[in-house]
C-alpha cells in the first residue's frame, strides 16, 4: 500500500517520492544533528577573530525605586546620578562586573544628623539644621572576587558647595565598621572576599555654612577572567566582542520624494559567550532591550558611546544563535554620557 494511503510518519507527499527526512521524529533528528549549536559555534569563532571590543551597560528595571521618581507624571530625573533617569537605583549595571553601592534611598542605610533632600531633583543627603557633622552608613555586603585580572574600582558622587568651610569624605570598611579606609585605597587593597560596607561623612565649620551633599557611591570588580592574550592585550574579558554588519540603504518617504537613509547594525551571539556564569538560552543570555549603553573600546571609534535603539534575536527551536541590534551615537552632553 502506498504512503499516502497509510499516512505513515515520514511521508511527505503522494506515492513513495517523499523528499527530506524519513525519520519518524523530525524534531529528534534536528536535535541530534545539533545544527543550531554548530552554527553558533561557527559564529563565535568569527567573533573571536574579528569582533570589536565594547563595554555594555544594561539598565535596571526593578528593585529600589529612586527618590527622584515622580508619581504625578511617572518620570524620573534624567540627570540623577543615583538612577540616571531609569527610576531605579543604581540605574545601570556594567556587564561582566559585580557592583555594590550605597545611596540615600537604600533600605539598609543608617542616617546620623543627616536628612534626605529633593531640592536638587535627585535624592541627596544633607546635614540637618544646626548640625555640623553627620554620617550615612550602609550595612554589610558580601562579595567574592575570584576572576583573573580583576581589580576593584569605584565612583563617589558628592557635592561640596563651600570648599573653604565644608567637606565630604567617603570610606569603606571590611570589618563591619570597626576600621575605615578612604575609597581611594580600595583598588590597591583589592580585597578578595568577605564583606564590605560604605560610609559618607559630611562636615561643615559652622551651622551657617552651606551643607555638603552626598548622593551615591558605587564599587565594582570584574567577575570574568582575562584570557586569550596576544602580546600585552587580552582578547576576552569583562566586555563584548561585537560584529558590524554591512550598512543597509533604506528609503524614507517624504513630501520631497524618497530619501536614502543608511543604517549600520551589529550582532553577537548570546552573552554567555563572554560571561561563563550565564546559562545559555536563558533570559540572562539576551541583551534585555533598547536604551542600553555601549562603549567602543578599540579602533577608529574607541571611546565613543552609543545607545541601542532596536534589537532582535534569532532562536530557532528555542536555541539562541544571534542577537542583532542598531545603535545611535550618544551626545557627550547626553544623559547617558555620565553613566559609570
Amino acid at each position: 500500500m502506498v504512503c499516502w494511503v497509510t499516512s505513515k510518519p515520514g511521508c511527505k507527499g503522494l506515492g513513495h517520492s517523499a523528499i527530506g527526512s524519513w525519520s519518524r521524529d523530525i524534531y529528534q533528528r534536528i536535535s541530534q544533528d545539533a545544527s543550531q549549536a554548530k552554527q553558533r559555534a561557527l559564529l563565535e569563532d568569527q567573533i573571536r577573530a574579528g569582533g570589536i571590543k565594547a563595554d555594555l551597560w544594561q539598565s535596571v528595571s526593578s528593585g529600589q525605586q529612586c527618590a527622584c521618581y515622580k508619581e504625578s507624571n511617572q518620570q524620573s530625573d534624567r540627570k540623577c546620578k543615583s538612577c540616571y533617569g531609569t527610576g531605579y537605583v543604581p540605574g545601570f549595571l556594567k556587564f561582566g562586573y559585580t557592583t555594590e553601592w550605597m545611596s540615600a534611598v537604600d533600605t539598609d542605610v543608617t542616617l546620623t544628623n543627616l536628612e534626605i533632600t529633593k531640592k536638587f531633583h535627585s535624592a541627596k543627603v544633607i546635614l540637618q539644621d544646626g548640625q555640623t557633622t553627620g554620617t550615612i552608613e550602609s550595612g554589610d555586603k558580601s562579595f567574592s572576587r575570584t576572576a583573573f585580572g580583576s581589580v576593584w574600582e569605584y565612583e563617589a558622587a558628592t557635592f561640596v558647595r563651600d570648599t573653604a568651610n565644608t567637606s565630604a569624605t567617603v570610606e569603606y570598611s571590611l570589618d563591619s565598621g570597626s576600621t575605615w579606609s578612604d575609597m581611594s585605597a580600595l583598588p590597591t587593597a583589592n580585597p578578595a572576599s568577605g564583606t564590605i560596607r560604605f560610609r559618607a561623612t559630611l562636615t561643615r565649620a559652622s551651622a551657617s555654612n552651606l551643607s555638603p551633599l552626598f548622593e551615591i557611591v558605587r564599587a565594582r570588580f570584574s567577575r570574568v577572567d582575562l584570557s586569550s592574550q596576544f602580546g600585552d592585550e587580552y582578547r576576552m574579558g569583562p566586555w563584548l566582542l561585537i560584529m558590524r554588519v554591512i550598512p543597509v540603504k533604506r528609503e524614507s518617504k517624504t513630501e520631497y520624494g524618497d530619501l536614502p537613509k543608511y543604517t549600520s547594525g551589529f550582532w553577537i551571539t548570546g552573552l554567555s559567550m563572554f560571561d561563563p556564569s550565564i546559562t545559555p538560552n536563558t533570559d540572562e543570555d539576551l541583551i534585555d532591550g533598547r536604551g542600553n549603553l555601549v562603549k567602543i573600546l578599540e579602533g577608529r571609534n574607541a571611546g565613543q558611546r552609543y545607545i541601542i535603539t532596536s534589537i532582535q534575536h534569532s532562536d530557532p527551536l528555542a536555541y539562541l544563535v544571534t542577537q542583532n541590534f542598531e545603535m545611535r551615537i550618544e551626545s557627550p552632553d547626553g544623559p547617558r554620557s555620565a553613566v559609570w
